[in-house]
Parts: C-alpha cells; sequence; structure tokens
C-alpha cells in the first residue's frame, strides 16, 4: 500500500488505498485517520486524479461508504 502525499490540501494530509480489502484509509490534518470500506478502486483513482482531493472525498465518499475512525 503505497502513501498519497498531498501537500497542497488544506484538510487531508495523505491517503491510501488497500486493494484487497477495498479500503481507502485517510489522514487529517488536523488529526484523525478514517478508513472508508468497500471503496471500488475506480473511487480511488478518481481521487487520486481529482484537483481537490477534499472536494471529491466530501462530494463521493462521505455519506456513501461505512466508515471508521482509527
Amino acid at each position: 500500500m503505497n502513501w498519497i502525499e498531498t501537500p497542497e490540501s488544506s484538510n487531508i494530509a495523505r491517503f491510501a488505498y488497500d486493494e484487497a480489502s477495498s479500503m481507502l484509509i485517510v489522514d487529517f490534518i488536523k488529526g484523525g485517520t478514517y478508513y472508508y470500506y468497500d471503496v471500488p478502486q475506480a473511487i480511488f483513482d478518481q481521487m487520486t486524479a481529482a484537483p481537490s482531493k477534499g472536494q471529491f472525498l466530501a462530494y463521493n465518499v462521505k455519506g456513501v461508504y461505512r466508515y471508521a475512525r482509527a
């Protein structure tokens, strides 16, 4: 699993995807790590390509996929 650093983001420090479990992991700048479950690879790929990672997360992941805070 490779982390993608997001220095341009004001909200997300980094994120990664675990293919084996279809889990998106997001580390936030202000603290907290969230695990989003059953996220398709395509969503991760779209987030990686999105100009705003935080906006993409807010509109396409939050409220759509189950999650847990670490």
